[in-house]
């Protein structure tokens, strides 16, 4: 046991030390939700343009409903072509739902946790920066929010910054 332990935190250590630089990325949610969100990871890993963990907030406000959506992601980045600054990102993690609903004066709450889904296309456009547009989809159990068919869809732009 203590041998594959050993192997695993080399492979690990070894891993981290030949990346090459760190991957930070804002970005902004457009959709009948809107919010922010950020990735934060390490770029040139096992063969991957970056790996990084992806944060993102996304909420509804109106007269009756006050929803907010928190996902976690964990995501990669795998570039494409000769110069290799086109490129896609897939993204895979949970997502945590908490929706109030107000109606006559009866307050209703539901809270949920369910599947977070995303995928960006990626331009590099100097080795420092690069622009993403995207899609994300979290995903709750039938019923459990107050969101049509349990599903939020947001569109997204952001800026990756390598350093």
């Amino acid at each position: 046991m203590k041998i594959k332990t050993s192997l695993l935190l080399l492979s690990a250590l070894s891993t981290s030390v030949s990346a090459s630089a760190i991957h930070l990325s804002p970005e902004l949610k457009i959709g009948s939700y809107h919010g922010f969100g950020v990735q934060a990871g390490i770029t040139d890993v096992a063969s991957l343009g970056a790996v990084y963990l992806s944060y993102s907030h996304i909420w509804y406000d109106s007269d009756r409903y006050d929803e907010t959506v928190d996902a976690y992601r964990v995501g990669i980045q795998n570039m494409f072509g000769r110069n290799q600054n086109h490129g896609f990102q897939a993204e895979i993690g949970v997502a945590s739902y908490d929706g109030t609903k107000t109606r006559s004066g009866e307050v209703e709450e539901k809270t949920a946790h369910g599947l977070s889904l995303g995928g960006a296309y990626v331009y590099q456009a100097t080795p420092m920066l690069g622009l993403r547009a995207g899609v994300d989809m979290n995903i709750f159990d039938h019923n459990k929010t107050f969101v049509p068919y349990d599903t939020t869809v947001n569109f997204n732009l952001g800026a990756i910054i390598s350093f």
